[in-house]
This record gives C-alpha cells, sequence and structure tokens, in this order.
C-alpha cells in the first residue's frame, strides 16, 4: 500500500494531486510525504509510522482554509484495518504563493499496520 494513495482515498477529493500542486486550477489541495519516524517496536511486532502534509490552495482565505478544515475532518481520527491517521499539527498559514492565492497546510502521523 502506498501511503499517498491511501490517503487520496480517505480524504475523497478527487481533483487532490499526488506529490506535486501544479500552477492551475486557483483552488488545489496537494497530499505529500515527507521525513517518515522512527518505527514503534513493540513485542507484537513493529509499526511503520509515516508522516503527510495536506496542502490547500485558494482564490481567498476562507477557500483555502476551508479545505484544509476539510482534510482534517475526513483524516483526524481515521483508523481501518491498514492504517490510522491522527492530525499533528494545527491548520498552518504558509502565505500566498506568487499569483497571491492563499495557502494552508496541515500535517498528519499514519501508523500502518
Amino acid at each position: 500500500m502506498n501511503v499517498l494513495d491511501k490517503v487520496y482515498e480517505v480524504l475523497g477529493d478527487k481533483g487532490a494531486k499526488l506529490g506535486f500542486m501544479p500552477d492551475e486550477p486557483d483552488k488545489m489541495t496537494g497530499i505529500f510525504e515527507y521525513q517518515a519516524s522512527p518505527l514503534v517496536h513493540s513485542f507484537s511486532g513493529s509499526d511503520i509510522v509515516q508522516n503527510v502534509q495536506v496542502r490547500c490552495r485558494g482564490a481567498t482565505d476562507e477557500i483555502a482554509y476551508q479545505a484544509a478544515k476539510s482534510a482534517v475532518m475526513a483524516l483526524d481520527r481515521y483508523h481501518d484495518d491498514e492504517v490510522s491517521i491522527l492530525q499533528n499539527s494545527a491548520i498552518l498559514d504558509i502565505g500566498r504563493d506568487s499569483k497571491m492565492r492563499q495557502e494552508y497546510t496541515v500535517n498528519f502521523t499514519i501508523r500502518r499496520y
């Protein structure tokens, strides 16, 4: 299982992009994997822990923020027989891109079973 594919599936945003954000359209969600956490070992086995960032862009602050909030609502505390997902940062305002579109990010920890 590819963690980005799994997050894309759970997020349910069919316009989201994995690993990149094209310049168009103005409203865009990108899903990025970043440095993984060390394995968590126990006597019952090892859990693979991965980190994912969801970056949301919009023509206005409200559009971008609502997209980030929707990502949190879909992903935070999600669990099934493959993964559990927890939000590990606040929704962060990272400013505007070169076309003055607002961007927000939010990070998640994903534990694979």
